[in-house]
């Protein structure tokens, strides 16, 4: 669990858990895409006898499951661009491009209710579905060139020269449209 780096002549050892991996999104992002079974920390500050719903999803478990979301972002994307992610001036809003803070969120909810739901018969309401589907069919979409991704370098190219405006892979599928899942 310990991870050492030559800096310099000396040798530096960290702790591996306090490197914090990426996040693209936040644990206010997932809360939108939670059900409104799901009590997150804060909802319900003071339960009492007349409303004893407890928390039941804490900040701490949302940014693990974000971390995992993220990861899996930058192992899909990783071949068309170079990961993590860098965020963007869009307008005097600093953030990573559009749609990737929407799929990490989603898929972080998934994930989180999909833990939740761990050894119990999994019930997904039609918009977890539609939701899910839509994030998996986004990320195969940027993965064929569809969406591209502003302000983030691409790793495919010339050679000698990565531009962003050169050497952008053509969609592979018949009638330059994706075809995931659900479409």
């Amino acid at each position: 669990n310990l991870l050492t780096k030559k800096v310099g002549m000396k040798l530096k050892t960290t702790n591996r858990s306090s490197v914090m991996p990426r996040s693209y999104c936040t644990t206010n992002d997932v809360k939108q895409y939670l059900p409104p079974n799901v009590v997150t920390e804060g909802d319900n500050p003071i339960p009492n006898f007349r409303n004893p719903t407890p928390e039941s999803a804490s900040n701490i478990n949302l940014d693990f499951f974000i971390q995992q979301a993220s990861a899996e972002i930058d192992a899909n994307l990783a071949t068309m661009y170079d990961v993590p992610l860098k965020q963007v001036n869009m307008g005097g809003d600093v953030s990573y491009p559009h749609p990737v803070p929407v799929i990490c969120a989603i898929l972080s909810a998934q994930m989180y209710y999909m833990q939740a739901l761990q050894g119990a018969d999994p019930q997904y309401s039609e918009a977890q579905k539609v939701r899910f589907d839509f994030a998996q069919n986004e990320i195969v979409r940027i993965q064929n060139g569809e969406i591209r991704l502003f302000g983030q370098r691409n790793t495919r190219g010339d050679r000698f020269v990565r531009s962003t405006l050169r050497g952008v892979v053509s969609n592979p599928t018949e009638g330059k449209r994706s075809k995931g899942q659900s479409q």
